[in-house]
């Protein structure tokens, strides 16, 4: 990996590990309605597998989990923040919420709050995709939790079955919500339940950054030459709690998981990228997530008006 890419990807993720805290402090403030659940931990990740994507061809789904998903895509943080914060400028005008994000022009098909809901919408893009001869593929980001969902291994089972370019990206951070995925699945290798459907499959280690690049790039191009699904599941550890303020009682008293930033220091310094740069690069993505945060709780909360606006546009 190059130092340029290398360095765009840092400051990138710090900027989306500064958006969630400034959006956490805002829930403590009662700013955010309902929970909110962090991606911290997974940002590396996702930076990798948007780096294979084409903007404007490609489609993505994501969980309830989302905040990291779409920044990576580029969506635009004030618009992410306004809609997290339920207020004017929201990318659907504060009724989504947390969990239910959509920005189509930056190829975020949607986010759900539905746990695997969204990983057969992407299975509808990658048909449109095929049909129409676009060149393009979808990827569904799901959780280890969810791999044991129905709807989501019919949906591993339709892919193939139907050859649909579609890349299944299961962050596997061992929980789902509070309970060990080795406790709650029948067979632990999700590797071997994707081979089992006749899925190119692969593991990468979601907190090294440089190999989670190469694997993503391998597979998203698989998928879209060969037009046929692939699998990728990324080892990540989650940070926080299932939401934000959660208890975490169920990890126990013994070391929490290992940030995968913490890697970041080393790496650019392997590339002479000088410390200052360093330095400067973090703190300019953290100024710009405080003041996009701060921006947005400062937009008018007009999301009752837009849904009564929706309501009767809709007849009801």
């Amino acid at each position: 990996m190059s130092a340029e890419t290398l360095t765009w990807l840092a400051e990138k993720a710090w900027f989306i590990r500064a958006f969630e805290g400034a959006i956490a402090r805002a829930a403590d403030a009662g700013e955010v309605p309902g929970l909110v659940h962090l991606s911290n931990g997974a940002e590396l990740l996702e930076l990798a597998v948007a780096h294979a994507l084409k903007p404007g061809l490609d489609q993505v789904t994501g969980s309830h989990r989302s905040h990291g998903i779409a920044l990576s895509l580029g969506v635009d943080p004030y618009g992410l923040a306004c809609e997290i914060l339920g207020r004017e400028g929201g990318l659907s005008s504060g009724l989504g919420g947390t969990q239910h994000l959509i920005a189509p022009e930056s190829g975020l098909l949607g986010s759900n709050g539905i746990v695997g809901g969204q990983v057969p919408l992407a299975l509808g893009a990658a048909l449109s995709a095929k049909t129409l001869g676009t060149g393009g593929i979808a990827v569904a980001y799901f959780g280890d939790g969810a791999a044991n969902q129905g709807a989501v291994l019919e949906s591993l089972n339709l892919a193939s079955a139907l050859k649909l370019p579609v890349l299944f990206v299961c962050e596997n951070n061992g929980l789902g919500q509070s309970t060990a995925s080795s406790y709650a699945a029948g067979g632990v290798s999700l590797l071997g339940r994707a081979r089992s459907f006749g899925l190119a499959a692969d593991h990468v280690d979601g907190t090294d950054v440089v190999e989670a690049i190469k694997v993503a790039d391998r597979l998203a191009s698989w998928v879209r030459s060969a037009g046929s699904p692939a699998f990728l599941e990324a080892s990540v550890p989650r940070l926080s709690g299932h939401y934000h303020g959660d208890a975490e009682t169920y990890r126990g008293n013994g070391a929490g998981p290992t940030d995968p930033f913490d890697r970041l220091p080393k790496l650019l310094a392997d590339r002479d990228v000088p410390e200052g740069l360093v330095a400067e690069m973090k703190a300019r993505a953290e100024a710009e997530a405080e003041r996009v945060v701060a921006k947005a709780t400062q937009a008018a909360d007009v999301s009752d008006k837009a849904l009564q606006r929706y309501l009767k546009e809709a007849g009801a």
